[in-house]
């Protein structure tokens, strides 16, 4: 029989030692929120991924560029642009939705994340799989033309869809994107159609409005402003309630057509479950990003209105877009193409 009472020799306490230090640690680690704190006070220690879900050269990947270096610069890690465009933005958003809640991959979104589980009845995700991080900018949006378009004013424009409906085409980065949706909301307002041509992204979309092989487009200014200033696009209107001061002698539609108006949009957004502390960290950094003076130039002269908000700020964003959107795409039968 062995003698329990036996003193165990140094090799033994040792091993002890390491075993109850082991059991120790993983214990720690299950306790309610306390290995995200942990995760959170040394975050970030790597590189930040933003997925874009839009092809580059978009409205989009233009903010995300701009802000990329400030940004990385307060985080204090490399921050990449991971273009992943398609399917009017879900493709990236459903990847970034299956990436870990670590604070080390989020989204920059376009106003039509607010509608893609209007247009995509089937998504594997929906908005609450993403959470909000900041309200980065907004920008009124502009109905364009080639600039060998017959059309010369907003008028020219609606007189002729209303002569021949669903004929004069015009461009979008997909379905449920704010330049669809707005190009639907104008329509049903001035009381005419127009023939929907989707695209996988800004960039894509402006190569052939510049070439006239769509008629037009309600684009977001940014993407639009130095076309028009060099004289490749024509402008006929605003979404704005006022005319855009980068624009002054371009009418608003509202001018013509009582209450119209439109705005584009973007934000970051993260994985749901991630740690709030990490997610204020984000917010923080990006806020104090757009605040830099030499940021808000930037984004000014490209057409942005700065609105720096926070967490809170980009989920009631997306909450009332998504609300008054949705009713829009029930009325108007809008499905993904």
């Amino acid at each position: 029989m062995p003698d329990i009472m036996k003193k165990p020799t140094t090799k033994q306490m040792i091993q002890r030692r390491k075993t109850l230090s082991a059991f120790a640690a993983g214990s720690l680690l299950l306790l309610p929120g306390l290995g995200a704190q942990a995760h959170a006070e040394t975050y970030p220690s790597k590189t930040v991924t933003i997925i874009v879900p839009f092809a580059a050269g978009g409205t989009v990947d233009k903010v995300a560029r701009t802000v990329r270096e400030g940004f990385q610069s307060r985080l204090g890690q490399a921050v990449i642009i991971d273009n992943r465009g398609g399917a009017g933005g879900t493709i990236g958003s459903a990847l970034l939705t299956k990436s870990a809640p670590d604070g080390y991959t989020g989204g920059m979104v376009f106003d039509s994340f607010a509608t893609e589980q209007h247009i995509y009845p089937k998504l594997r995700y929906s908005e609450r799989d993403l959470t909000g991080v900041a309200y980065i900018a907004r920008s009124p949006m502009v109905l364009v033309v080639p600039a060998s378009s017959p059309f010369k004013t907003l008028q020219d424009y609606v007189s002729a869809a209303k002569k021949k409906p669903n004929t004069i085409s015009y461009a979008s980065v997909g379905s449920g994107s704010s330049n669809h949706l707005a190009a639907e909301l104008f329509h049903q307002s001035v009381g005419t159609s127009g023939l929907h041509t989707p695209y996988k992204g800004g960039g894509p979309a402006i190569t052939d409005l510049l070439g006239a092989h769509v008629d037009s487009m309600i684009a977001s200014l940014p993407l639009v402003l130095g076309h028009v200033e060099s004289g490749k696009l024509r402008a006929l209107a605003v979404t704005s309630a006022q005319r855009a001061p980068r624009l002054p002698e371009v009418p608003a539609i509202a001018e013509s057509y009582k209450d119209f108006e439109v705005y584009s949009w973007v934000g970051m957004v993260a994985p749901a479950r991630t740690p709030a502390a990490i997610l204020d960290r984000l917010a923080s950094d990006m806020q104090a990003t757009l605040r830099d003076a030499k940021v808000a130039k930037q984004l000014g002269e490209s057409g942005f209105e700065v609105v720096a908000g926070g967490r809170d700020a980009m989920n009631r964003l997306v909450k009332s877009e998504s609300d008054r959107w949705g009713r829009i795409i029930k009325s108007r039968h809008i499905v993904a193409e």
